[in-house]
């Protein structure tokens, strides 16, 4: 067979039985997540609330970091890790520049921060799979994920703290 063949006019590519079998419920909770960072961005929330970010100008590096990450983390429990770090990223430019800060300083721990969310189902595509499979329950998830993302938060800010 050909790999450029042609479909047949009249043929579908999907049947509504195919299309049946698709989990919606996860599907709408990840496009929840890319229209909630979206509206954020084109609200302007995301430049307000950098402006009203600017009372920890004076807080040590490393307790930004390490704030960052624990709000990254808990983003990315309620949304995928592509809207977190969608929704955050704007922030932490407009962060930045107010503090006068190397971007990368908080944008990498926060892009690291956004793939830790192990607690709930949407958080990444690994744990929307599993819990896919209907043989995991939401608190089995929460008990093990919290000390796998508690590990990840103190790792990514002992290793930033090499950056500084």
């Amino acid at each position: 067979m050909s790999g450029h063949q042609k479909t047949e006019k009249g043929k579908y590519l999907l049947k509504w039985s195919d299309a049946a079998k698709l989990p919606f419920d996860i599907v709408l909770l990840f496009g929840s997540g890319f229209a909630l960072a979206k509206g954020f961005e084109l609200s302007g929330l995301s430049d307000w609330l950098a402006s009203h970010l600017k009372i920890l100008k004076s807080a040590e590096p490393i307790l930004l970091i390490l704030c960052i990450v624990i709000v990254v983390c808990v983003i990315s429990e309620f949304a995928s890790n592509v809207a977190s770090i969608q929704l955050v990223i704007p922030i932490l430019i407009a962060f930045q520049k107010e503090l006068d800060l190397h971007p990368l300083l908080l944008m990498v721990p926060a892009t690291l921060a956004a793939s830790l969310g192990f607690m709930l189902p949407v958080a990444t595509a690994p744990n929307t799979i599993v819990f896919g499979s209907r043989k995991l329950h939401v608190r089995d998830m929460a008990s093990a994920g919290f000390l796998i993302d508690l590990a990840g938060i103190l790792v990514i800010t002992l290793v930033m703290m090499f950056f500084l």
